[in-house]
């Protein structure tokens, strides 16, 4: 017999075409009880084969689930062994990380920075402390401490640790910095000088805004006997020079230097001079002193000498230039005598004729004499 669907040859009681899987139709010829039992049997044995079929597929499925589900708890046992191994790994790498931050002076320094910054200087100092525990001899810590004294109001701890760190480094430039910017601040000028008085060549042409020179005078001090003139030359732009002749200190209330000094009296001067800079920051004081002692004139000259005189004969006082001269008989003169200014006729009998000099300052010369004798017989 052959399928209707496919046409493919059967075998007598083939419920199933094993081509095509369509079910054969048999139309037997007649139906006899044997036919019918026959035809039960293969019934019940293509329902057992399927059923038999059906439980193979079952099993098979059930195997896969159960294997499925094997590996999905090793997946996750690995997973969780994976995460567990992560998470101690996290916390070492967490340790690790914060101990080395800890004791690092960079960490604790940018930690600083970012609470300095943000205004929270009990932070910043506390960074700082550990910073320093880390690096004694970093300054870059102290200067940081300085700043937050600074914006804290404690001047004075500022200055104290700014001081410290320029004695133990006296190069460094930020240190220098930070202190003159602190004294500018507070108007302490003196101080400003004092620290650049220290300071090395290099220090102070790095900040040369806050050094003033003090300039060069023409005349030193010293014993003269004349007249003194005080010149200061090279005076920078922008310096103002004062000065004191009393010995006082100057500064800015005292005599300012416009043109030159003249000393035209006799004593004892002591020229005190010093400089300001447009910072009004001082140079150190100079000082000189002038003794002047002008030398008395010459004395003058009388003509004739002294002597007997037949015939009456006119006296004759050459003076020094410039001065004055005045005379007596047979006493000694002084500013109050006569003033001579010509020829004096000689008179009769024995008489002393003296004379002095006197120069434009008032200094007298030794007195001049002459003995005259003459009875104009």
């Amino acid at each position: 017999m052959k399928c209707g669907n496919c046409g493919a040859d059967l075998e007598e009681g083939t419920l199933f075409c094993p081509v095509c899987g369509k079910e054969v139709q048999w139309v037997p010829e007649y139906n006899t009880l044997e036919t019918l039992i026959k035809q039960r049997e293969l019934e019940e044995r293509e329902k057992k084969r399927r059923e038999m079929e059906a439980r193979k597929e079952r099993e098979k499925e059930e195997r896969k689930a159960e294997l499925e589900r094997k590996k999905k708890k090793h997946k996750r046992q690995v997973i969780a062994g994976v995460a567990g191994g992560i998470i101690v790994l996290g916390i070492a790498a967490f340790g690790f990380i914060y101990q080395t931050q800890i004791n690092s002076f960079d960490h604790q320094m940018s930690q600083a920075e970012t609470a300095y910054r943000e205004g929270d200087y009990d932070s910043a100092l506390q960074y700082i402390a550990r910073a320093r525990e880390l690096e004694p001899d970093n300054p870059e810590a102290e200067i940081l401490e300085a700043r937050i004294y600074v914006r804290d109001n404690n001047e004075s701890a500022a200055q104290s640790i700014l001081l410290s760190v320029i004695q133990e480094n006296p190069d460094n430039t930020t240190a220098y910095g930070e202190l003159l910017r602190l004294y500018e601040q507070q108007g302490e000028y003196t101080a400003i000088r004092d620290l650049m008085n220290q300071a090395s060549d290099n220090m102070r042409e790095i900040y040369q805004n806050y050094v003033c020179s003090l300039p060069e005078i023409s005349q030193e001090g010293g014993s003269y006997s004349e007249e003194v003139t005080i010149e200061i030359s090279n005076i920078p732009s922008g310096t103002t020079v004062y000065y004191t002749l009393d010995g006082s200190d100057p500064d800015q209330d005292s005599e300012r230097y416009e043109e030159p000094v003249e000393l035209t009296e006799e004593g004892t001067f002591t020229f005190k001079y010093i400089a300001y800079n447009e910072k009004s920051v001082p140079s150190d004081i100079g000082e000189e002193e002038y003794v002047i002692s002008f030398d008395a004139p010459e004395r003058p000259k009388i003509a004739p000498v002294s002597g007997m005189y037949e015939y009456q004969e006119n006296i004759i006082v050459t003076a020094p230039e410039g001065c004055t001269v005045y005379y007596a008989f047979d006493e000694t003169p002084t500013v109050d005598s006569t003033e001579y200014t010509g020829p004096v006729a000689m008179p009769q009998g024995e008489h002393t004729f003296s004379a002095i000099a006197v120069d434009s300052r008032g200094k007298k010369s030794p007195v001049a004499s002459e003995v005259y004798v003459y009875y104009g017989y």
